[in-house]
């Protein structure tokens, strides 16, 4: 698949919508200030400011940057509304870019999420988000683990399908 460009105009997928990247030029040429805002039209804009030119690595830092801090912010009020009905602790979150994982769980009650996972659907962040936390309870996949995953949705494995499915196409991020 051909890996994504981060210019102008360009839209990618985010949550159960869609953001479009807007380039906006400014004198500033050293920085990259990126913000997110809605049009008129209702349609969610990521603004890219700067007087860089030609320099796509940059632009996909700094967009990078600010999708990383959302899933942050996304994923870790997930896993506060999950953690309390599950009854578990967590310890520390990190938001990571791994190549094949989405999530993973640490005996210390540390948990890391891969950045993309935002760009997938609400369903699909809030399975993987259970599925870490079940490890807080069962540190393995057996069937006390599948079953704690279960008690919170009951539909898991249709998502656990539709990752399979789809996980390939947000490589490209």
């Amino acid at each position: 698949m051909k890996p994504y460009t981060y210019t102008d105009g360009a839209v990618l997928p985010l949550g159960d919508g869609i953001i479009r990247l807007r380039r906006l030029k400014n004198r500033d040429k050293g920085h990259i200030r990126v913000y997110r805002r809605q049009e008129e039209n209702g349609e969610s804009v990521l603004c890219m400011a700067s007087g860089m030119e030609d320099n796509p690595a940059a632009y996909r830092l700094a967009a990078v940057g600010w999708l990383r801090e959302y899933a942050r912010a996304q994923l870790g009020e997930k896993v506060r509304i999950y953690s309390t009905q599950m009854r578990v602790s967590v310890n520390r979150i990190a938001i990571k870019e791994q190549k094949t994982r989405w999530g993973s769980c640490s005996s210390k009650g540390n948990l890391n999420f891969n950045w993309k996972l935002v760009l997938m659907p609400q369903r699909i962040q809030n399975y993987v988000v259970v599925h870490e936390l079940a490890h807080r309870k069962q540190m393995n996949h057996s069937a006390a683990f599948w079953s704690e995953v279960e008690k919170v949705l009951p539909d898991y494995m249709e998502c656990r399908g539709w990752l399979r499915e789809h996980e390939g196409e947000y490589a490209r991020y």
